[in-house]
């Protein structure tokens, strides 16, 4: 958004029209609604899902899927196969059976990828025996996964600095960008899972969905930067020009005085807002309009967040003293 920004306001300039303001619950709102979209990446293909079946050896155990004769089962054993978070729960309550079944047939836990995950999908809900069901989806509720996170995974998981030394920090390592991520990085987890706690621990209807909505809002919305790094980039990118030692004279807000914690929303809003005249003002001055790479906003972020002013709460008395 940061980097773009330039190029579109140059294009709101060539058609003579103002540049749309948006607001921090604004850019919550566009967020939330691109944090949304992600959930149905990558799109899956039907008939590689059916060689995934195969080749993934599902055949061993679920070998009535692909039986052509009518058959019961099918209906019976395999329900809400166009629901993906449900489809997911089932496996993962599932797993330590399926675990113990591979071990008995001498075959090794199968590794899925994203795309294997969307094709088995597609693959299964495009059987002539699910022809009935209804398509659903639910996002879920991250302060419910939250809860279903403590007391199923925090023994072993945590985010950033509550990690410790004990835990996995999850923020440390490549994260799924997908639901069918979250799904996968799930299935791939549970042996190891039952070789350390002896069976991977129960969902009950539903929690599914919100423990993946909790997961990847942790994920989406709370990139963890360095704030060492952040002041290099803050100093490179010419930061301190305009919002510290000529902030009087620019008319840019003096950064050295936040007060406010920034994040990814605000910051997106405040270039919205005041981009034009920032972009204005650092053509006077001969100044580039900053880009950004790879971490370093989520590290600027990080910095400036280091030097939030703290303001302390005056005693009703306070006046009189």
């Amino acid at each position: 958004m940061w980097n773009h920004s330039s190029r579109m306001f140059a294009e709101f300039e060539a058609i003579g029209r103002p540049v749309p303001s948006l607001s921090s619950a604004d850019v919550a709102d566009l967020f939330a609604y691109f944090y949304s979209t992600m959930y149905f990446a990558p799109q899956g293909r039907a008939a590689r899902g059916s060689t995934v079946f195969e080749e993934k050896r599902c055949l061993s155990c679920h070998s009535e899927v692909l039986d052509t004769r009518p058959r019961r089962s099918i209906l019976e054993n395999w329900t809400d196969l166009k629901d993906p978070i449900t489809w997911a729960e089932r496996m993962w309550n599932h797993a330590s059976e399926m675990d113990s079944a591979f071990a008995n047939r001498g075959i090794r836990w199968p590794k899925l990828t994203e795309q294997d995950i969307v094709d088995l999908l597609m693959f299964l809900s495009r059987l002539p025996e699910t022809q009935t069901q209804i398509a659903t989806f639910n996002v879920g509720e991250p302060e419910l996964g939250r809860v279903v996170f403590e007391r199923s995974c925090e023994s072993c998981h945590a985010f950033g600095q509550a990690a410790g030394r004990s835990k996995v920090d999850l923020l440390a390592r490549s994260g799924p960008s997908s639901l069918s991520g979250y799904i996968v990085a799930m299935w791939n987890h549970a042996p190891e899972m039952r070789r350390r706690g002896g069976s991977t621990s129960k969902l009950n209807a539903g929690e599914m969905a919100d423990l993946i909505a909790f997961l990847f809002s942790q994920r989406y919305f709370f990139e963890r930067g360095n704030a060492s790094r952040g002041r290099q980039t803050y100093e490179e990118k010419n930061c301190a020009k305009c919002h510290e030692g000529r902030s009087r004279e620019t008319g840019a807000p003096d950064l050295s005085q936040a007060t406010e914690v920034y994040s990814p929303i605000t910051l997106t809003s405040a270039v919205w807002r005041h981009g034009p005249s920032m972009m204005e003002r650092m053509k006077r001055q001969g100044i580039a309009w900053p880009e950004f790479k790879g971490s370093e906003m989520a590290d600027l972020i990080a910095y400036l967040n280091s030097r939030l002013v703290v303001r302390l709460a005056r005693s009703p008395d306070a006046a009189w003293r």
